[in-house]
């Protein structure tokens, strides 16, 4: 004979049960507390990592072409012998996205302190119809320096010398490459933001727009004889934390320090 379950009894164990679901389900929703951007971080050359290989994923808002990209979140995986592909997980505070701005993920591989791996493009990301799931390839930084596209992509730079000659105290110009294509910066006085074009160790700059302020005489030339500079500049040279750029008609080349993040 089979059983009968009576009516407040069989009411007691679907309420059970219910609860039992949406206990699971809370579970599920909350395993990843605010927003998640998830993917995998790879490459093409048949190589092993490093053991002391470090993997860098870093969200970035990449909506103004003027500044350095603001870095949204970042998080670091450690191969320890693994290949790739190599699974991430970057949680990010959705309160700091706002859905008409534009994000990218970005990844580095570094060892012994050195870029080894990077991404050479913009891996747009949750907003404006982009996915929160993304297959991340990186290419060689060559000589292990990251010289070439690679190596300049998401970098900031302080000029130090102005092709021979020394720039003024305490005023800073600087030379960022928060995109890729894009240029940005402090010219001495004014922020400026334009296009560049690098290919090997060759190095082109397109028309660069600038805000309008005026400052000191003294700035606003060497301001005025940077920005002539770059336009003229030909190829450059990457050396761990400096940055030199040759100019056409200059006896020597723009140099730069690294900024740090």
């Amino acid at each position: 004979m089979r059983a009968r379950l009576s009516y407040p009894m069989a009411t007691l164990l679907g309420l059970v049960l219910v609860g039992c679901a949406t206990g699971g389900a809370h579970v599920s929703q909350t395993a990843d507390k605010g927003g998640v951007v998830r993917g995998t971080v790879t490459y093409r050359e048949r190589m092993a990592l490093p053991p002391d290989a470090v993997v860098e994923v870093r969200l970035s808002d990449v909506s103004r072409q003027d500044i350095a990209a603001p870095v949204i979140a970042e998080t670091t995986v450690l191969p320890e012998g693994r290949e790739v592909p190599l699974p991430f997980k970057l949680q990010y505070d959705p309160s700091r996205i706002q859905p008409d701005r534009t994000y990218a993920v970005r990844a580095t591989i570094r060892s012994a302190g050195r870029m080894i791996f990077t991404t050479d493009a913009a891996y747009h990301v949750i907003t404006k119809g982009n996915p929160t799931q993304v297959e991340l390839w990186l290419v060689r930084a060559a000589d292990g320096l990251g010289s070439g596209k690679s190596g300049l992509l998401g970098t900031s730079w302080r000029l130090e010398d102005l092709g021979g000659a020394a720039v003024l105290d305490r005023v800073e110009a600087t030379l960022e490459f928060p995109d890729t294509g894009k240029v940005a910066g402090s010219g001495s006085c004014n922020r400026f933001f334009g296009s560049v074009d690098i290919s090997g160790e060759s190095v082109k700059f397109g028309s660069l727009g600038s805000t309008r302020k005026a400052c000191a005489e003294a700035v606003m030339n060497q301001e005025g004889e940077y920005f002539k500079a770059l336009q003229d500049a030909e190829r450059f040279r990457l050396d761990g934390s400096i940055l030199l750029i040759y100019i056409r008609g200059m006896a020597k080349p723009l140099r730069f320090v690294r900024k740090e993040p």
